[in-house]
């Protein structure tokens, strides 16, 4: 019994009829070699099972075919890329805000947040804006976050290239944790 070819766009694997290769190398579900033969014998077999052949890979001109049910391998191959997904490490990016004036227990209370950031493996923004007559004390705001940055020095580090950006009345650096 022959099988009707599946409408395979999303994978591009060949499917049943839809196997060009006169050769193939087969293989059954459980990844067992059976050998190789033509595809009009592996899809015999194939149908005998009522299974489908699904071609696996190539590789220098072999053409590696598995005996399979198409609907599970979809699944199982499906499950196995959000399983991936799910394990993959998220990080992303901290804002930290800062104030020009800003006190010593308030700057101890944010580096205590920042290295929790930091174990986590999240990069840091810093942010410091001046507003209205603040903009006149520029050099307290950059040596507030050039403080902020030694101070939290145990666990980020900053880029050879970054240093503290003026954008506007925003001042801005970006810290990595450290490894």
């Amino acid at each position: 019994m022959q099988k009707k070819p599946y409408q395979n766009k999303k994978n591009d694997k060949r499917i049943n009829d839809a196997i060009t290769a006169r050769e193939l190398m087969v293989i059954s579900d459980s990844w067992e070699p059976l050998g190789k033969m033509t595809r009009d014998q592996a899809l015999n077999l194939a149908g005998e099972q009522e299974l489908d052949l699904v071609e696996v890979w190539v590789q220098d001109g072999i053409v590696m075919a598995k005996i399979v049910d198409y609907g599970k391998f979809l699944f199982k191959q499906q499950k196995q890329q959000s399983q991936n997904k799910s394990n993959q490490k998220k990080t992303e990016l901290k804002t930290m805000k800062l104030t020009y004036k800003i006190g010593d227990h308030d700057l101890e209370v944010r580096k205590s947040q920042a290295e929790k950031w930091a174990k986590e493996g999240n990069p840091m923004k810093i942010m410091l804006q001046l507003r209205g007559r603040e903009n006149q004390y520029e050099d307290l705001a950059i040596e507030k976050i050039e403080e902020f940055i030694a101070s939290v020095d145990d666990f980020y580090r900053k880029d050879e290239k970054s240093k503290v950006a003026k954008q506007g009345t925003t001042f801005n650096i970006i810290l990595y944790p450290k490894k």
